[in-house]
């Protein structure tokens, strides 16, 4: 009987245990002093996912080539020696060139500026600021005039004024012009991002703003022709209900797994209690439902991905107080998320973390940073992969593919889902059995493909 119970456990663990599981620690480099970024980003075009950083002690931007493809680094390259600290950091194509140039948001001076991809190898060209003000919170790039280049979104304040900017692209090679208004505010933003909020083809803005009594969220309709509508409160805290409460951070994503993104906030109220709840996004036209349960209850900063490859977001998580990085399952599919599971419980300092498939298995590895270690570090997904034994079920070709991709099945095919190595969805077919990939960008993509009954397979293609 104990002998059978013993089997039966060790099955369980197999089947569910070894599917969620995380490696151990895997040392990309300790040259970095204290680095607080750690974005996976194919820097070389090679195919291979490779990790930019930054250090908090020289102010060196710098980056680490994924040699093979199976997560075995390079020494440090720098990028850029100047003196900066990174606020963001974006790998944009500013000129126009057809690769990705890197921009940035710099504190201490605060300003923007960017670095050219001079050959699509890893090499950048000198610092160029493109503009210096007292205050920038935020800065997105979208093609305001519809020219075929990326302009500037500048959330920023100066001692007149707050107000979100653009700035145009004048000459698609990175010239910028002057500023142009969008939107006059009473309150300095403390974070802004881009998304089609009421699903008309438009990136609207998402925002909140730095106060400490009744903070809120809101968006301004993007209503095209470089104009914006005015102010629309998704949600405000009310003091006599919060007692004073900030949004202090907020993310975007589907969370119930309805295809609508719904709003993760988090906030902090005057007692110092730290809270992130998640508002349903009701119709895809800006309506969002209540405040929904707590689904974290302390300052880690997290963001979403599959990290179990079963259709729905859950949350990677890293807290540099607790030193450590763990993740939570969306364990339902409907936002509930279950306890923290442990990746790293030694991250010293854990300043970063993001989700990436490391050694193009088809699985989300995760890349962490603690600056208290100089330590760049990345955790297998021990998730089962592609199996060579269910490859045989589809047909897929031609692959590389410069456009249309067909896929000869076996079995009814339900969906079929093309992804970047950063977990990103690219594109999207429902009961079909091709997809057209001529709108991607160069490069190496995963292909799932989605049965009937849920079973899916996971295959590398590449995109001439």
């Amino acid at each position: 009987m104990k002998t059978k119970l013993l089997f039966t456990l060790l099955i369980f663990w197999a089947i569910s245990g070894f599917a969620q599981q995380f490696g151990q620690q895997q040392v990309i480099s300790t040259e970095t002093e204290k680095p607080y970024l750690s974005i996976p980003f194919d820097i070389d075009n090679d195919g291979f996912v490779d990790i930019l950083t930054a250090s908090g002690e020289t102010y060196k931007m710098s980056w680490y080539r994924n040699l093979d493809g199976n997560g075995n680094f390079s020494s440090e390259i720098i990028i850029n020696e100047t003196p900066v600290y990174y606020l963001s950091v974006d790998f944009v194509d500013i000129d126009t060139d057809g690769d990705m140039d890197i921009l940035y948001l710099s504190n201490n001076a605060s300003y923007i500026a960017w670095l050219e991809n001079l050959d699509g190898a890893g090499n950048f060209g000198t610092e160029q600021i493109i503009n210096e003000q007292d205050f920038i919170s935020s800065v997105k790039t979208l093609d305001m005039d519809n020219d075929g280049d990326q302009d500037l979104i500048v959330a920023l304040a100066n001692s007149s004024s707050v107000k979100i900017v653009w700035y145009e692209n004048e000459n698609g090679q990175g010239t910028f012009g002057p500023e142009n208004l969008l939107i006059q505010n009473d309150n300095e933003f403390a974070k802004i991002l881009l998304e089609d909020i009421d699903n008309d083809g438009l990136l609207d803005i998402l925002a909140t703003e730095f106060v400490y009594v009744q903070g809120k969220i809101f968006w301004y309709k993007n209503l095209g022709n470089a104009t914006f509508g005015p102010m629309q409160i998704i949600y405000q805290f009310l003091y006599v209900q919060s007692g004073g409460t900030n949004i202090i951070g907020f993310e975007y994503a589907d969370i119930n797994t309805d295809g609508k993104k719904d709003l993760i906030m988090t906030s902090v109220d005057d007692n110092s209690v730290v809270s992130t709840h998640w508002l349903e996004n009701l119709d895809n036209q800006g309506n969002f439902g209540d405040l929904q349960s707590i689904i974290l209850d302390f300052y880690d900063q997290y963001l979403f991905y599959d990290l179990d490859n079963d259709n729905d977001n859950d949350m990677l998580l890293w807290n540099r107080d607790l030193d450590n990085v763990s993740w939570k399952k969306n364990e339902d599919g409907e936002g509930t998320f279950g306890t923290p599971i442990i990746i790293n419980a030694a991250a010293d300092f854990a300043s970063d973390a993001k989700a990436a498939d490391i050694d193009g298995d088809g699985w989300l590895d995760i890349v962490s940073a603690s600056a208290g270690n100089n330590k760049l570090a990345w955790y297998k997904n021990n998730t089962l992969g592609i199996s060579e034994n269910e490859i045989a079920n589809y047909h897929i070709y031609p692959n590389p593919t410069s456009g249309v991709l067909y896929i000869e099945s076996k079995l009814p095919i339900s969906q079929i889902s093309v992804f970047n190595l950063l977990g990103q969805r690219i594109e999207t077919t429902i009961d079909k059995k091709q997809i057209d990939l001529s709108k991607a960008e160069t490069g190496v993509y995963l292909l799932k493909i989605e049965d009937g009954n849920g079973n899916f397979q996971t295959h590398k293609i590449v995109k001439e």
